[in-house]
């Protein structure tokens, strides 16, 4: 179990896995008084358990919500172990009520890679990441959002914001105002490899404009925390 990483006095970081074959994206924590709000759930009900424990280190509340900032499968389905509602937009909910209602097993999996090649690494990634199927279930978002949602707690403003994208077009990002943080995991990636083109790049507009926001800190989902100068960088690269 990898430690937390502390971002400020209220916000910490479950660390992506360096192993981009694991498919395991970083996961924001915000306490906010007597609450914990989590930004994504993680790849799988073991990450979410190992989430579990070292929120335990470091005496956090008790979950009362899971963002989910998009419907790929990393970065949700450790949301059933969370007892916790979910956030997410309403496309998001949409995509889950269909993942949902497929028979997800080892089995289906490699029908899967079969009859779709290109998703070949996503979901051998996605057979490694679960290890139990049979009690496996994907927690729909129970709280949907058209545009924007604010939720508060502690003096902490947490604005959640729909800004689709090429990557995924129910892409959220998350501000915590007061400590100039964004969490904007994947919204400004290229679209998945089985979506896209060899020469799509990241959403260099798209970073323009967030940057312009003059954050401290921009969190991506498998990357490391960069600072304002570090983003805005990745504009022009």
């Amino acid at each position: 179990m990898p430690p937390l990483v502390p971002l400020t006095d209220h916000i910490w970081l479950y660390p992506r896995d360096p192993n981009p074959e694991r498919i395991q994206p970083n996961v924001g924590i915000i306490v906010a008084g007597r609450q914990t709000i989590l930004v994504d759930a993680g790849n799988s009900p073991r990450i979410a358990r190992r989430i579990l424990l070292a929120l335990d280190e470091i005496h956090a509340p008790p979950v009362s919500a899971v963002i989910y900032t998009h419907h790929h499968w990393d970065h949700v389905f450790g949301g059933m172990v969370f007892d916790a509602p979910a956030v997410a937009h309403e496309i998001c909910r949409k995509h889950l009520a269909e993942m949902a209602a497929k028979p997800w097993s080892q089995a289906y999996i490699q029908e899967e890679i079969m009859r779709a090649p290109a998703r070949e690494q996503g979901l051998r990634g996605m057979a490694r990441a679960v290890d139990d199927w049979r009690s496996f279930r994907i927690a729909l978002p129970e709280i949907t959002l058209s545009k924007t949602l604010r939720l508060y707690g502690d003096g902490l403003t947490i604005e959640i914001e729909h800004i689709g994208g090429q990557h995924a077009p129910d892409s959220l990002i998350v501000r915590v105002l007061e400590a100039r943080v964004m969490f904007v995991a994947d919204a400004y990636y290229p679209p998945p490899p089985h979506q896209g083109r060899p020469d799509d790049t990241l959403d260099h507009k798209m970073i323009e404009r967030l940057a312009g926001e003059n954050m401290e800190l921009y969190i991506d989902g498998h990357g490391d925390p960069l600072g304002l100068e570090e983003f805005r960088r990745l504009a022009v690269e």
